[in-house]
């Protein structure tokens, strides 16, 4: 009996490990896909600086921000009417552009798209998949 008691606590604590395991290979996931997206930009920004003439290269650096490789299509109230519950987690990202933070959150994966208004509020909203699929949609609002 006590052996039974033992490999029960035994399957069920590697069961949890694997949950663990798979919240973070998605979130790794994610980063990667954000990274690819990165790097993208990036060599779009590279091949236009080298077509640039060598007088215009410092200006063009200079004014390069982490803002430039952000979309702002999430802003755009129809694109959020254009998400729809059951929509795929790329097609999401393919409407509202990548989003500006991304948390794990009851085994659900949340897609974050804030701004800072002023000094005192923020526009947000959000969308939640579970198992890559859209679950739930919080079109932004200020807060």
């Amino acid at each position: 009996m006590r052996v039974l008691f033992l490999m029960i606590i035994a399957v069920l604590g590697c069961e949890l490990a694997m949950a663990a395991d798979s919240n973070r290979i998605i979130a790794l996931e994610q980063d990667v896909r954000n990274l690819e997206r990165l790097v993208g930009n990036l060599e779009r920004e590279v091949r236009e600086l080298r077509r640039q003439p060598r007088s215009g290269r410092t200006d063009a650096l200079e004014t390069t921000d982490r803002s430039a490789f952000l979309s702002d299509a999430w802003l755009s109230a129809a694109k959020w009417k254009q998400v729809t519950l059951g929509a795929g987690e790329m097609e999401v990202i393919e409407i509202l552009g990548p989003p500006t933070s991304m948390r794990v959150e009851d085994g659900s994966r949340v897609l974050l798209y804030a701004m800072e208004i002023g000094s005192n509020g923020f526009l947000s909203g959000s969308v939640t998949l579970q198992d890559r699929v859209v679950t739930k949609i919080e079109i932004p609002s200020l807060k």
